[in-house]
């Protein structure tokens, strides 16, 4: 059944000078955070567990926490948490208990992007990467960005820049609109961008069509405030039509060209750097809102062709050339994104070896047998290897069908990963090909990856 997050008390409007954020070791809340003590506000945040995203805030001077320790919260604070943090979590209940103002992160995000010239990626899939790339777009371009991605950027070594930058005025900001929680639509956003719609919170949004009105929503509200948007080269029809008539030019005069890894718009061309049908779709955004901008051909092209992406979207962690073998990390935990990525890597790669982590027992027992489609014609030339599935907040007692469904993960023509000690089953396929390790997934994922290009090491 969908979930409809209930109303925050607070008044955006009323934001004390003391604030608490609780999750604050997550890439979405950690950025919250930054932007709120850039304001003045005196800010602590607090985790169950440490990341370098909290020790980010620690570097910016941010009284930290690791553990829930209620007491630590100051008189008077307004208390925010991420849409991790349950009612049961110590320090939440704490505060409501104890009469703190207390909301969720959708009233912070309202009331941090309402001072801000707000250009706000949302999409299915692809945000981070894109949302990155619009950053990138403005620095090239001079524009001094602040921006708020979903990821780790390399050149940043953060998921977070601070900039100068202004727009009609009012400070500039990019920041990753997230349509899982239905957060995005607190965004006050002056520019909406859209890279794709396509069901995947099957616990917050029970159909496509009740995730489409959301996206209308979002993208209404940009207008309603005098803003515009741009959908990418994936959207059509319905989307395309809520646009305004320069900017639904603008979409139509762009356009993909696959086999030269190119986009376009009317008779100039430029080359994508970034592998995969996907991150063309995602480069027509940033072409669409380069022309409306106004941004030269000469930085658009140079910020398409030179963008490296952001850290787990295909990021390259390790090379053994003795085994021709790379390890690669990755964020796909939806089959559409699992598709294209392994298409994408395919094409680089002679063969393949790809671990799977199921992500959220939602996910999958709903979408089970589309995860099959994606990698199972994946298996004659390359290798399936399935890793524990990550819950991700999700009760085991709420699906109970899950171990039975997994099964068919877990036999021929997959091999079934239950620890880093089950490696060893994977040096068979090391060989004179050129090949990737791939390791697909939202949770453990990455800790596998590590361990595996660790192990390796002693493979050589």
């Amino acid at each position: 059944m969908a979930v409809t997050p209930t109303p925050d008390a607070l008044s955006t409007k009323q934001l004390g000078e003391v604030v608490h954020i609780i999750g604050a070791g997550g890439v979405g809340m950690s950025g919250l955070a930054l932007l709120l003590a850039r304001t003045g506000a005196s800010v602590t945040a607090s985790d169950k567990s440490d990341s370098p995203y909290l020790q980010k805030l620690r570097e910016k001077g941010i009284t930290t926490w690791v553990g829930s320790q209620p007491e630590r919260i100051r008189p008077g604070a307004q208390v925010f948490y991420s849409s991790a943090i349950k009612p049961e979590d110590p320090e939440r209940a704490h505060a409501e208990r104890s009469g703190f103002v207390c909301a969720s992160r959708h009233a912070l995000l309202q009331h941090i992007t309402q001072n801000y010239f707000t250009v706000a990626v949302a999409g299915c899939h692809g945000k981070t990467t894109t949302s990155a790339w619009v950053a990138q777009l403005f620095e090239r371009a001079g524009f001094d960005p602040t921006a708020l991605i979903g990821g780790t950027v390399p050149q940043w070594n953060s998921n977070y820049r601070e900039g100068n930058g202004t727009i009609q005025g009012k400070p500039l900001l990019v920041i990753e609109a997230d349509e899982s929680d239905r957060s995005f639509l607190n965004i006050e956003t002056d520019v909406a961008l859209v890279t794709n719609i396509d069901l995947d919170h099957t616990d917050v949004h029970a159909s496509l069509d009740s995730l489409k009105a959301d996206f209308r929503s979002f993208i209404k509200a940009s207008l309603a405030r005098g803003g515009w948007a741009h959908v990418s080269k994936e959207c059509e029809g319905e989307f395309v039509n809520l646009l305004k008539d320069n900017d639904r030019q603008i979409w139509a005069d762009t356009a993909v060209d696959a086999a030269n890894r190119s986009v376009s718009f009317a008779q100039t061309k430029w080359k994508v750097g970034l592998a995969g049908a996907h991150n063309l779709m995602n480069a027509t955004l940033v072409a669409q809102l380069a022309q409306s901008l106004q941004i030269s051909d000469k930085v658009l092209g140079e910020t398409l062709e030179k963008f490296t992406g952001v850290n787990r979207r295909m990021q390259k962690l390790a090379e053994y050339p003795r085994l021709n073998l790379t390890v690669i990390d990755d964020y796909a935990h939806h089959p559409h994104e699992v598709q294209v990525t392994l298409a994408a890597l395919a094409g680089e790669y002679e063969k393949l070896l790809i671990f799977w982590e199921p992500h959220r027992l939602s996910r999958f027992n709903h979408f089970h047998e589309e995860f099959a489609a994606a990698f199972l014609p994946y298996a004659n030339q390359h290798s399936l290897y399935s890793l524990p599935i990550f819950a991700s907040g999700d009760k085991a007692s709420e699906f109970p069908e899950t171990e039975k469904l997994f099964m068919r993960f877990r036999n021929p023509p997959f091999v079934h990963i239950a620890s880093s000690e089950d490696f060893s089953s994977t040096r068979a396929q090391f060989g004179t090909a050129k090949t990737a390790a791939v390791f697909m997934g939202a949770g453990n994922s990455s800790d596998y990856a590590r361990q595996y290009a660790d192990w390796l090491k002693s493979v050589q």
